[in-house]
């Protein structure tokens, strides 16, 4: 059975309009018990009982019936109308048992009115005052109550021109705002489609700077690959000369080299995998040595060297570690660009505990950035290098990628001095080098890189 009341825009004002009506009946009983029992005002103060009764017996049955309902346009129509039609018959009613023209809820016709146009179509609406009217004529002479006298004539005329009245305006600013929601809801759709595709270009605009990273690192990546097939070549000749020779230790070498590779073939594959989801308790120190290592695979890194300054007292970071590498790798990089014309180029990374947390700096003397370039490092596609030199999104994507991990990274420069980029992360643990159990450990690549240190 479904019990969603709240399916449709229909189905809604279906629903509410019947939690109006549980207010409307219990009225109607108790202002007809109170007259029978001590007012006695009125001679049909039983027929307002029973009236009362009736409204809050198929209030019951509409409610199964909506609860049971398909989500369907004419069934739920079909249900409104079926529930005016009830309303306005007890309605005409209990005006010719209260007065006629004259009854203190000869208003609620009008109320009904309004309800008629929020619930129906244009056309179904007047024709629902002009049931309406039917309904209160035929009431009013069934009671006696039909009016005699111009002036309640006049009065019952105004009242069905009001009911006319009540439907245009109603149904005015109801079509006005049922408009107003379909504009809505295409916005908030195309605004959602929107959003989508905002993440996925900038999922690939994360991928691609990885990819431009690796671009920049490839002929390290292969002096690093080729330097250890090179040894294990060497190593096959000397045996195939000698196959004597052919050891345990020469076993081990050969097992080193290919360990060797491995670790590179590793380290790429985890620049270029999309950083997962989930946060890992990881060292920091751990994080920034594999970063600092993969940077020195580009070329320019052995000409200048990367000095590192880890402080003891860093401990764990909860981050997402492929993210916090692409950032530093990318700032390194940054780096090595910015010394490629300095005679004595220096590139530190350093990392240090404060009372807001650790921090990451990746210090260079290199050229620096102009002043009024310095409002817009972060901005996406602005760059100062040549033209196909950069893409203008390394720094913007890692100003994102550090917001992610609940961080936040700042930049210092004086143009012929060098820049100093500074990450700061939130710290969980004192620097102990053990994780805790509640989350996921430090990766593979982690794992390995401490083997080697």
């Amino acid at each position: 059975m479904n019990t969603d009341l709240s399916r449709s825009p229909l189905a809604r004002q279906l629903a509410w309009f019947i939690r109006l009506r549980w207010i409307a009946g219990l009225f109607v009983l108790i202002a007809g018990a109170t007259d029978r029992l001590t007012l006695r005002y009125y001679p049909h103060s039983t027929g307002l009982l029973a009236i009362g009764a009736c409204i809050l017996a198929y209030n019951v049955a509409m409610l199964a019936i909506l609860r049971n309902s398909q989500d369907r346009g004419k069934p739920l129509l079909r249900l409104a109308v079926l529930q005016m039609a009830l309303d306005l018959l007890c309605v005409s009613f209990i005006v010719g048992w209260t007065g006629g023209i004259h009854s203190p809820v000869l208003t609620l016709i009008v109320l009904h009115m309004v309800f008629a146009s929020l619930l129906f179509p244009q056309l179904l609406a007047y024709l629902s005052s002009l049931a309406a009217m039917a309904m209160l004529v035929s009431a009013l002479a069934v009671t006696g109550q039909l009016p005699a006298q111009l002036p309640d004539v006049l009065s019952l005329a105004g009242l069905m021109l009001t009911l006319i009245l009540t439907v245009t305006l109603t149904s005015r600013i109801t079509r006005d705002l049922r408009r107003k929601r379909r504009r809505l809801l295409r916005q908030n759709r195309r605004i959602r489609a929107l959003a989508r595709s905002l993440q996925r270009h900038q999922r690939a605009m994360v991928r691609q700077e990885k990819m431009v990273a690796m671009g920049q690192m490839a002929t390290g990546v292969a002096h690093e690959i080729t330097n250890p097939l090179a040894s294990m070549d060497s190593l096959l000749q000397l045996a195939q000369r000698n196959p004597d020779r052919m050891n345990a230790e020469f076993v081990t070498k050969l097992r080193d080299q290919v360990a060797r590779i491995n670790a590179t073939i590793h380290q790429m594959r985890s620049l270029a995998h999309p950083a997962p989801g989930d946060k890992q308790q990881v060292p920091l120190n751990d994080l920034v040595t594999q970063a600092v290592e993969m940077a020195r695979m580009d070329s320019r890194a052995r000409r200048i060297g990367i000095q590192k300054e880890l402080a003891g007292d860093v401990g764990l970071v909860a981050v997402q570690p492929q993210a916090i590498m692409q950032v530093i790798i990318n700032l390194l990089l940054n780096a090595l660009d910015a010394t490629a014309e300095v005679q004595s180029p220096q590139l530190i990374v350093r990392t240090r505990r404060s009372e807001a947390g650790y921090h990451i700096e990746v210090a260079d003397n290199g050229s620096g950035i102009q002043p009024h370039h310095m409002n817009r490092v972060f901005e996406p596609f602005f760059t100062t290098k040549p033209v196909g030199k950069g893409t203008g999104l390394g720094l913007s994507i890692s100003f994102n990628l550090i917001r992610r991990q609940n961080g936040q990274i700042d930049v210092t420069s004086t143009p012929g001095v060098g820049t100093t980029f500074s990450i700061q992360l939130p710290c969980i643990a004192d620097a102990s080098g053990i994780a805790p159990a509640d989350l996921p450990p430090a990766g593979d690549g982690i794992a390995a890189l401490r083997g080697r240190s």
